[in-house]
């Protein structure tokens, strides 16, 4: 951005650093608090971000706009960044400053029908903003699709893991039934042996999670919101549960077949 309009553009509150070494150094940069939370940089430092952005720059101060979006950007001197990509004189996006009694949409349509050297867009931040939320809305649909396939796929592993385990230990179970338990109590253990198995792995698998979204920064970018993907211990327990249900589910048919195999046919069968 050009650094003389960063006061006058949008309400930016400096909470570290100041405004002044931002406009005094060309590769000067101020950092929005939430990136900078999560990326645990401070005022002074110096940023390499070549390899993933193709610049440098050091961090003059950290602002607060109170808006998630514009938290999460990075403000460097525009001719500084337009040099590095040998691109002078060049934007891909340009916010405009409407008088509160303009409306944004015929403002919009007036530039698009601009005689300008290249085809424009033009929008109102909210309808923006709005189209980020329905870009994540389908990337969600998208997860719900993978999350119920991957569901299915778990639950008929499951049934077919406890179904071998049934067979397998089908001389067991006889014994079992010739000691006394009953069909009911031999369903109660297959249902509960495989429920608290799925359980466990359940437990392996968000204890993995937290790891990976503790150890490093995992987001999802929709254009230019930039949202840090987290685990709640609600979501947690809810996968917890979910898992311990799906091996509960998945092991009622090859547990009925447990309870109802024939006492002597059991004790007899060979492995």
């Amino acid at each position: 951005m050009d650094k003389s309009k960063f006061r006058r553009f949008r309400s930016y509150e400096i909470v570290s650093g100041s405004v002044e070494e931002f406009a005094a150094a060309r590769d000067g940069a101020v950092v929005g608090a939430s990136i900078a939370r999560r990326r645990g940089w401070k005022v002074g430092q110096r940023l390499d971000l070549t390899s993933l952005l193709g610049i440098a720059f050091e961090v003059k101060g950290i602002f607060f706009a109170g808006n998630e979006e514009q938290d999460n950007t990075i403000l460097a001197d525009l001719e500084y960044v337009q040099d590095q990509y040998n691109a002078r004189g060049i934007a891909n996006t340009i916010v405009v400053k409407l008088d509160p009694a303009v409306k944004a949409e015929d403002v919009a349509a007036r530039i698009d029908a601009l005689p300008l050297p290249t085809r424009t867009h033009s929008e109102a931040e909210k309808a923006f903003v709005s189209a980020m939320v329905e870009d994540l809305g389908e990337m969600m649909k998208l997860s719900y699709a993978v999350i119920l396939l991957t569901l299915v796929v778990v639950l008929v592993s499951v049934a077919n893991a406890v179904s071998m385990s049934v067979r397998d230990r089908t001389p067991q179970l006889g014994m079992l039934r010739t000691l006394g338990f009953t069909r009911l109590a031999i369903l109660r253990l297959v249902l509960l042996e495989s429920a608290l198995v799925a359980l466990l792995g359940g437990l392996v698998g968000v204890g993995a999670a937290w790891l990976v979204l503790t150890l490093q920064e995992v987001t999802v970018q929709a254009r230019t919101f930039n949202l840090e993907i987290t685990l709640p211990w609600q979501v947690g327990a809810l996968a917890i549960a979910m898992a311990a249900a799906v091996g509960l589910v998945g092991s009622v048919l090859p547990a009925l077949r447990a309870a109802r195999l024939n006492i002597v046919t059991a004790v007899g069968a060979v492995e």
